[in-house]
């Protein structure tokens, strides 16, 4: 077993006893025995004294780990205390978590060769946690209501404890609490009253949640809106949207079996695109290209026009975007604003 952390770092450290892991109580991470005094020194600029207590105890310590080989918490388990619960995706297929839609996406494509897929086909959104962060990250799925649970009863333990009663529930029961044991308490109405009071949570949390991330649109920080944001003030537009963002990216997806025309019309789309591939790769005279790469009519560009060096890649990419804004607008505008202006 573990020894207690010294007194003089308890307000820097502590030690998860389920665990055995030592966590930072300012970062909200763990540390590995081995990093803990160099972090204490680095990130914290505690004493030499402090230090060496904690070299000290860290000699003692019977347990070695790193991101690598540290124990994660069962899948689904209430959070670990300490350390913060983040929005993040986990894979339908084999489990894989990441804080990244990006990422989850690439792995989706990579390792189960999902391409052109919504992101409900590929992964859920959970909460996760992980001992390590950034790139040592090792995510697992945690259950907040759990925690709430047990937080419920711990609160319940600790009141028989000291020999106190917990005010009178909605049933009116006039027993004191202690008198109700755990099987009876997961049953009936207290059992109800538990969900209710967790939906009321969860709700509650929502709201905040949506509250800060308006108010996070409206005064965003000098330095998260660059040049292109101030011209295009894109904050202030969706702060004031009433659009759902996910359904309005739903309009985006690759055609479906159903949709044979917009199938065809993402195919011409490619053909133009490959045309003016075929006419760039055709030009050898870099005058040309000079004047091709010019916003202006009066003089040519110092460069030519070329393509990016990671061409294949930076091609599909933004080929992909517009594709997906041919859909959006094929989906989304009515169709006799179509026939108007083909005179069909």
């Amino acid at each position: 077993m573990a020894q207690p952390i010294p007194e003089a770092l308890t307000h820097l450290i502590t030690l998860n006893p389920v665990f055995s892991i030592i966590i930072c109580i300012p970062c909200q991470f763990a540390i590995a025995p081995s990093a803990i005094v160099r972090h204490l020194r680095d990130q914290h600029q505690t004493d030499r004294e402090k230090r060496q207590q904690m070299e000290a105890y860290i000699e003692g310590f019977p347990f070695v780990y790193d991101h690598t080989s540290i124990e994660l918490p069962q899948e689904n388990s209430a959070p670990q205390p300490i350390i913060p619960v983040f929005d993040g995706f986990q894979c339908y297929q084999c489990g894989f978590k990441s804080q990244s839609r990006d990422m989850m996406r690439k792995h989706g494509n990579k390792e189960h060769e999902k391409r052109r897929v919504t992101d409900q086909e590929l992964f859920r959104v959970v909460r996760l946690q992980s001992w390590f962060s950034e790139k040592k990250a090792r995510y697992w799925v945690v259950d907040e209501a759990k925690g709430q649970q047990q937080a419920r009863r711990a609160h319940r333990e600790q009141t028989r404890d000291i020999g106190e009663e917990i005010p009178d529930s909605e049933d009116d029961d006039p027993r004191p609490q202690d008198a109700i044991d755990d099987d009876e308490i997961h049953d009936g109405t207290m059992d109800e009253i538990d969900d209710d009071e967790i939906v009321r949570e969860i709700e509650q949390w929502k709201a905040e949640a949506q509250e800060r991330r308006l108010e996070l649109l409206e005064k965003a920080p000098a330095s998260e809106i660059d040049p292109w944001l101030k011209y295009t003030q894109w904050n202030t537009v969706l702060n004031q949207s009433q659009h759902n963002l996910v359904d309005t990216f739903h309009f985006t997806r690759m055609p479906d079996p159903a949709e044979p025309q917009l199938t065809r019309l993402l195919q011409v789309w490619k053909g133009i695109l490959n045309r003016c591939l075929d006419t760039l790769d055709g030009i050898d005279h870099r005058d040309v290209l000079k004047w091709w790469a010019s916003p202006q009519n009066e003089a040519a560009s110092q460069r030519p026009f070329e393509l990016p060096q990671n061409a294949p890649k930076t091609i599909n990419k933004y080929s992909g975007y517009f594709e997906g804004f041919i859909c959006y607008m094929m989906r989304t505008a009515p169709m006799d604003d179509w026939e108007e202006a083909t005179g069909e």
